[in-house]
């Protein structure tokens, strides 16, 4: 990960407990092949991984082109498997879903290994999805029953929001100014490691939820094995975007510090994260593996090897206002 060096100076500061750090690796941005490298430091009381300089509001807009992929229409219908909604119905108390009677019997055994990054419902709940994207994860929801909205800082973005139906706020979430105690649930999905000062980012959100409202996160975790094999080309470095990557421990050191208690805490891997990671390691640019079958196949042992360590690719967290 890069020689064991200490760096002293404000900006050399942790983000999340204000500690020094030492140096963790220097790389650039693979996503999209630029030359420009950038320093992370490894925080030595938290353990969090941070951009040593962090850079400004004007220049982290400009990691983000009007064409990057979470900004694009999704024009896909909406679907959802009839296993999915089992399980959501017998675990997740969607019980006004109409779900088979088969699948129904079926779900208990089903949802021991899928869709256990499922979100709990709450009966005409309201919900914001911070840093919204293209809404495709807010439509999905609300076919569901739920009331989402969001915020999103990329007009692009915005506007295929708004064309498909959706609420969203122009702007960050401190702009938005919601009113205190307004949500069910706040939705931070792969966020919080592209904000620069995540302690007043969760004090925001812990003051709109309501009492009993639910936060879940879901970031690149810092103790991935993938990370262990693949150093600098970890997929999920995602240099310069990723200004933070977080563990499971110093997450819920940051949500507990705003009141937020930890209910779940789980690790989750997909193959396409060691096959592009493994594609940076290689610089194979022009046949991503995975659209590969084969490769997609024996990634599945990484998959596996990570669920048996507890060491996936992403930490799903869902954290409750006491």
């Amino acid at each position: 990960m890069g020689a064991n060096q200490s760096e002293s100076g404000p900006d050399s500061r942790c983000p999340l407990c204000n500690s020094h750090g030492i140096f963790s690796f220097e790389g650039r941005d693979l996503l999209h092949d630029k030359p420009d490298t950038y320093r992370y430091m490894q925080c030595q009381r938290c353990s969090a991984v941070y951009q040593g300089t962090m850079p400004s509001p004007s220049d982290i807009a400009g990691f983000y082109p009007d064409d990057y992929e979470v900004y694009r229409e999704v024009n896909n219908p909406l679907r959802h498997g009839r296993t999915k909604l089992a399980i959501l119905l017998h675990k997740y108390h969607y019980t006004h879903l109409h779900v088979p009677l088969l699948f129904r019997l079926l779900a208990p055994v089903l949802a021991v290994s899928r869709y256990r990054d499922a979100i709990s419902f709450v009966p005409n709940g309201r919900a914001l999805d911070i840093g919204c994207g293209n809404g495709k994860f807010m439509r999905r929801m609300n076919s569901l029953g739920w009331r989402f909205e969001g915020v999103e800082f990329n007009p692009v973005a915005v506007d295929v929001c708004r064309r498909a139906g959706l609420k969203v706020f122009h702007g960050d979430l401190h702009a938005a100014a919601f009113e205190e105690n307004s949500f069910d649930l706040v939705s931070a999905r792969h966020l919080i490691e592209h904000v620069s000062d995540p302690d007043a980012l969760m004090s925001e959100i812990a003051r709109i939820l309501k009492r009993g409202g639910r936060l879940v996160v879901r970031t690149p975790n810092s103790l991935a094995l993938g990370r262990q094999w693949f150093g600098t080309y970890w997929y999920d470095n995602d240099v310069p975007r990723h200004l933070i990557l977080f563990s499971p421990a110093n997450l819920r050191m940051l949500a507990g510090r705003h009141g937020l208690l930890s209910l779940t805490e789980k690790t989750f891997t997909t193959p396409k994260i060691i096959l592009m990671s493994w594609d940076y390691v290689t610089g194979n640019r022009d046949d991503p593996s995975k659209n590969r079958k084969v490769r997609r196949l024996i990634a599945r042992f990484y998959v596996l090897l990570t669920a048996i360590g507890r060491r996936g690719d992403e930490i799903f967290g869902v954290y409750e206002k006491s």
